[in-house]
């Protein structure tokens, strides 16, 4: 991912699953496009996350 801002939190996929900021529809979104083994901050896993979604479907 991107370099990680000091100030910026990172979480694992299952913590981050857990949080109440993201809808359950998003939450099964994230369980896809998370990588297991990896941390990431909140905004990234909201640049994923959109990434995913505005996709074209061919």
């Amino acid at each position: 991912m991107s370099a990680i801002d000091n100030n910026a939190s990172i979480f694992g996929k299952k913590q981050i699953r857990e949080s109440a900021l993201f809808s359950p529809k998003e939450k099964d979104v994230l369980d896809v496009v998370l990588q297991e083994n990896q941390s990431y901050t909140l905004n990234e896993a909201k640049q994923l996350l959109e990434l995913f979604l505005t996709k074209e479907v061919i």
